[in-house]
């Protein structure tokens, strides 16, 4: 084997005495590692953490250090799993329990990188010490494992919308650096999960995460992509200069994601290599046409995810081609008020009006069994094993003959404020619409065309989330804009940055009315019609929920003295948040009659008659 030039990254120094949490043995580790206590994830972890944190300092023999590693593993899997639970779809800024764990998660990856790190140099080193396994067999098994594990600490810095760890990006090239210098890189081998893979593969499922704009992702999506690139990566290909051309490149010697071709010297370093995904990206375009007959109920990946109908175009978009600003930024700390979510911007753009009220008009109430089918108090419970409903306590209860008239006369006289009063008689909730729709002051601090970036303090809402729908007015406008959170990213010093892409500068709120094939009826939901701009040729879209609306739909859109049909013709985006279509007006038989005024009225008559 050749050993020159081996890792450029730090690794701990074995410089521990003695291992005190279990005997230096496979079976031994496996036994310490059954014992911890399961119903303590935490204190599992920090067992797990310490033990392996010792045994990175600790000199041992490289077929040993595989067994105990080997050992762990299963109890390492479990922990980590379980731990994520705990910490992942949480606010971005954390309470305290979640943050703690999130932060020995990471620290449990950094200890199994380290270990894996370890074994593979030390076996390069020395593979005379390889008695009862075939060296290079072992170091491809262990640069895998720790090409997963890295992987898996990069997507959890995405999911925590952090930069990756420093170092993160350079453990990850140098590995597979490594297996390419040895000849080991597309060698088949086994993956936790007992899947044959290989190095390479296993590599570009943790390095394409960095060219997927991983911050413009939720959490959830970001594991369906990291699961479903384990599926494809096969379909990537990685090479040097002028073997493969690549819309990426990447340094092996630097501490960085991959970044575009052409955004590189032509003097590139011998280190650097090529990412084409032009396989992938026609196999994702067969993928969204089968999505698209089947009504986009998104792909199904073999280990039980879904990944859903708008990840299929983003990823397209990110790798198929370069992706650059449209607009210039600038330095900008105009005040700006936000409010999060679609139906804050519906509200907004009705003029603060809430659902109803845009339907029905300003003075609208509901009848009382609407409002109370909304208080469990008045609600009328039809179970027939209510033994309450057989009870008559007017003929059950008899009053005692020495009771007094003030006794027998006496009522209940229960004291309202006015506003519960109002609530109970006018069926309107204590809390106004505003409060429903809070409004948050930030600044941003650079500003285009196309958007803001702004910064968010610790008052940040649980709410944010990359993809979902917010509305912005700036300074002193009266007008809203609807604009969506493209990306966000948690810095270091509690400091949140947030990317907003603008849809529109304003939006109209209509009540949307899907009509069925059987007819029936549904209750309208909220949507936003976005008006055509002439200036950049931009036409008219609709905003709706992720979920209920699909391609060639029709709807009637309603507000107070206004309706109108239409058919929805194209998605144009989504995300988890929200759907964008593309709509055209349908004629109903009134406006066709109502138009045709070229002959006597009979003439219309007999020319909507030829035509049904």
């Amino acid at each position: 084997m050749n050993n020159d030039n081996l890792l450029k990254m730090k690794l701990p120094q074995q410089d521990l005495a003695q291992f005190t949490h279990f005997q230096l043995d496979g079976d031994a580790a496996r036994d310490w590692a059954q014992q911890l206590p399961v119903t303590n994830i935490r204190a599992v972890a920090e067992q797990l953490r310490a033990a392996l944190d010792d045994l990175n300092h600790c000199v041992v023999a490289p077929e040993l250090r595989h067994a105990i590693l080997a050992a762990l593993s299963g109890s390492v899997q479990v922990t980590l799993a379980n731990l994520t639970k705990r910490f992942l779809h949480q606010p971005l800024v954390m309470p305290e329990e979640p943050r703690q764990l999130a932060e020995l998660t990471e620290d449990i990856y950094g200890q199994l990188i380290d270990a894996y790190s370890l074994l593979a140099t030390h076996i390069v080193n020395d593979p005379d010490s390889i008695r009862d396994h075939n060296p290079a067999r072992l170091l491809c098994e262990a640069i895998q494992s720790g090409l997963d594990f890295s992987g898996r600490s990069i997507l959890l810095s995405f999911q925590l919308y952090r930069p990756v760890t420093l170092g993160g990006w350079l453990t990850l090239h140098q590995l597979y650096a490594l297996a390419e210098r040895q000849g080991l890189a597309t060698l088949a081998v086994n993956d936790a999960d007992g899947r044959s893979t290989t190095v390479t593969n296993t590599y570009l499922q943790g390095l394409v995460l960095g060219c997927i704009k991983p911050n413009q992702l939720r959490q959830s999506d970001m594991v369906a992509v990291h699961a479903a690139l384990a599926q494809w990566s096969e379909k990537l290909q990685i090479g040097g200069q002028g073997t493969v051309d690549g819309l990426f490149l990447v340094d092996l010697d630097r501490d960085q994601p991959p970044l575009y071709s052409k955004l590189y010297d032509k003097h590139s370093s011998s280190q650097c290599r090529q990412i084409s995904a032009q396989e992938l990206v026609s196999y994702l375009h067969q993928l969204q046409e089968q999505d698209d007959a089947k009504g986009k109920p998104g792909v199904k990946l073999e280990d039980g995810l879904s990944l859903p109908s708008n990840m299929l175009g983003h990823l397209i978009d990110c790798l198929s081609s370069m992706s650059m600003r449209n607009f210039s930024r600038v330095q900008s700390e105009t005040p700006l008020a936000i409010s999060i979510g679609l139906g804050a911007a519906h509200f907004h753009a009705a003029d603060g009006r809430d659902f109803e009220q845009l339907i029905h008009g300003d003075h609208y109430s509901p009848e009382a069994a609407g409002r109370m089918s909304t208080n469990v108090f008045l609600r009328e419970d039809k179970s027939p094993h209510d033994p309450w409903r057989k009870a008559n306590p007017e003929e059950d209860f008899v009053r005692e003959e020495s009771a007094s008239e003030a006794e027998a006369a006496f009522t209940h006289n229960i004291e309202v404020d006015e506003q519960s009063l109002q609530a109970i008689t006018n069926g309107n909730a204590a809390d106004s619409p505003r409060r429903s729709y809070p409004v948050y002051q930030v600044k941003s601090i650079n500003a285009s065309p196309g958007g803001y970036c702004i910064e968010w303090g610790e008052d940040l809402p649980e709410d944010i989330r990359a993809g979902a729908i917010a509305s912005v007015q700036e300074g002193k406008s009266s007008s809203w804009s609807i604009a969506v959170i493209r990306w966000v990213s948690r810095l270091q010093n509690a400091r949140t940055l947030i990317g907003l892409e603008l849809l529109s500068p304003q939006a109209v709120a209509y009540g949307a009315l899907i009509h069925t094939k059987k007819g029936q009826e549904a209750d309208p939901q909220r949507v936003l019609l976005l008006p055509e701009i002439k200036l950049v040729g931009q036409p008219h879209t609709l905003l709706t929920a992720r979920s209920g609306f699909r391609e060639r739909q029709k709807i009637s859109l309603l507000r107070l003295g206004e309706s109108f049909l239409i058919q929805l013709t194209q998605q144009v985006a989504a995300t988890a948040s929200y759907a964008q279509f593309d709509f055209r007006y349908i004629k109903q038989l009134d406006e066709v009659v109502a138009e045709d005024k070229s002959g006597p009225l009979d003439a219309s008559y007999d020319s909507l008659w030829s035509k049904i």
